[in-house]
């Protein structure tokens, strides 16, 4: 396999192209049919070719006049369709339950916890938690991962940007490309199974709606950049360092959607709903049939009212026998496979109702098991990516000096930062705050930082323990002064009494 930069150093931009495009990996699903799946306005079921229309005969007014018999006409009539944005809340919860809580990022060295970091190290980590707040990575975090979980694949390219003049603003920024952004990903790796290179192609328009397609390819030093001009093909424009002695990118993959295992389980799932729609529609208000002469209609609205006919008249109400807990039945145990193998909780009003303040957190832990251990999962693709993205950013920060100055390269290279995951978790807060409290007979089970950080009213565990440092060293001073009031006025009063005395 050839390196980045044997391709990059072919003569013909057309051959780095093709060599860079060849070898992507497919997907098992196509990403036209991820967004079709994705969009419940273009699920199946609204197809007609797929949920056809009903076709029946109603009367015309007319007699065949040959017959006599009444005549029909044939009239095409909707059916209900029902669909259900399942793959929107299945991508949604898995995202909820693994980045509710904000990443944090601890300091390493060759896998071993930084207990404290020196000065250059703490300078660096400043550095780069400025830049995730510049950049509002809590949230980018969010639509990454959602991009990702329906669209299989996504790359976050960090870079810096320039003022008017070309010259580096001081920060650092990052870039969400995805497939339904326009951007088709191309990662290349090494036989090592290193990327060693990330091609990007695009399209750009101008203010005039003309597009021109773009091809970027990113080594360790420099950001090439080819236009396809529709004449002669692939073109080299230029080459521009891009501020970092890495890949600025991350890349970012998973083989399908979250819920590609249950899709059939969806389809099925609406046609279901559908058909007891339109069950609905027949049977859900009183129909009759009539075999004879019928002479009377009783009034719009009528009370206990009765429909006349003749001797040989016959009515009954036509009703639907077949009992709807067979429909209800299947429906229920086909939501059950769809949150069972994609590791999702069902966290419907019906089913949390149920739950009352005073479920234990065993109980709890237990229900949300799934989707915890899901969400941990997950961890094992974005713990890697998120360290190379520290990385990334620590190395532009010694490389350009943005956000800090004075960081060498070796700094950055000797410590990595690590992110911690939090996932989301339903505790029994009442439970959690007596545990806190008290435990083993009532004696204290844990540091007082530890319960400030363990208490769920408590947003800021800094803030709070050191308002209370503030209130206990307040306390002190005024025991401190009362004290000294006493003792004042004491020794006050035994100056008066020696006085008199002398006197």
């Amino acid at each position: 396999m050839k390196t980045i930069q044997e391709i990059l150093s072919m003569p013909e931009a057309s051959d780095v192209h093709k060599y860079l495009t060849a070898r992507k990996q497919g997907f098992k699903t196509p990403l036209s049919v991820l967004e079709e799946q994705w969009n419940p306005v273009t699920h199946r079921v609204m197809d007609e070719e797929f949920r056809k229309n009903k076709i029946i005969n109603v009367p015309t007014g007319k007699t065949n006049p040959v017959t006599g018999k009444p005549e029909y006409k044939t009239k095409k009539v909707d059916v209900v369709r029902i669909a259900i944005p399942i793959q929107k809340s299945v991508v949604n919860l898995t995202v909820g339950f693994l980045f509710m809580n904000a990443v944090t990022y601890k300091a390493t060295a060759h896998g071993v916890d930084v207990k404290k970091m020196n000065d250059k190290q703490q300078k660096l980590y400043d550095g780069i938690m400025h830049c995730f707040h510049d950049n509002k990575m809590k949230y980018f975090d969010k639509r990454l991962a959602r991009t990702i979980f329906k669209e299989c694949e996504a790359a976050e390219l960090w870079y810096q940007p320039t003022d008017a003049e070309g010259k580096l603003r001081g920060d650092i920024r990052v870039q969400l490309l995805s497939p339904s952004r326009g951007d088709k990903l191309y990662p290349h790796f090494n036989d090592y199974h290193i990327m060693d290179g990330f091609a990007r192609e695009y399209y750009v328009f101008d203010e005039l709606g003309d597009s021109e397609l773009h091809f970027d390819v990113y080594d360790d030093r420099f950001c090439y950049q080819y236009v396809n001009d529709q004449k002669g093909g692939w073109r080299l424009i230029k080459a521009l360092p891009h501020g970092f002695s890495k890949i600025p990118v991350v890349y970012y993959r998973q083989d399908q959607a979250e819920w590609e295992d249950v899709q059939w389980a969806i389809e099925r799932v609406e046609t279901c709903i559908s058909n007891w729609g339109d069950t609905n529609d027949y049977f859900g208000t009183p129909k009759y049939f009539v075999k004879g002469r019928l002479e009377g209609f009783a009034e719009k609205g009528e009370q206990g009212s009765v429909f006349v006919g003749g001797d040989s008249s016959q009515m009954s109400v036509l009703s639907w026998d077949s009992s709807p807990e067979s429909v209800k039945g299947e429906i229920a145990y086909l939501f059950n496979i769809i949150y069972s193998f994609t590791s999702v909780a069902d966290i419907s009003f019906e089913n949390m109702k149920t739950l009352g303040n005073n479920t234990s957190g065993a109980a709890i832990r237990l229900m949300f098991t799934a989707p915890y251990m899901k969400a941990d999962l997950k961890t094992e693709m974005f713990g890697e990516m998120f360290t190379r993205r520290c990385n990334i950013v620590a190395n532009g920060i010694s490389y350009s000096g943005a956000y800090v100055k004075g960081i060498d390269e070796n700094t950055a290279e000797y410590i990595d930062f690590e992110p911690i995951f939090k996932p989301y978790l339903p505790k029994n807060d009442v439970e959690l705050l007596q545990l806190i409290t008290s435990s083993n007979g009532g004696a204290k089970s844990t540091s007082n930082r530890r319960a400030i950080e363990l208490n769920p009213l408590n947003d800021d565990p800094d803030k709070v323990e050191e308002e209370m440092k503030e209130e206990q060293q307040e306390a002190l001073m005024q025991q401190a002064a009362l004290s000294g009031i006493g003792s004042a006025a004491s020794g006050e009063q035994s100056v008066t009494n020696e006085e008199e005395e002398e006197e």
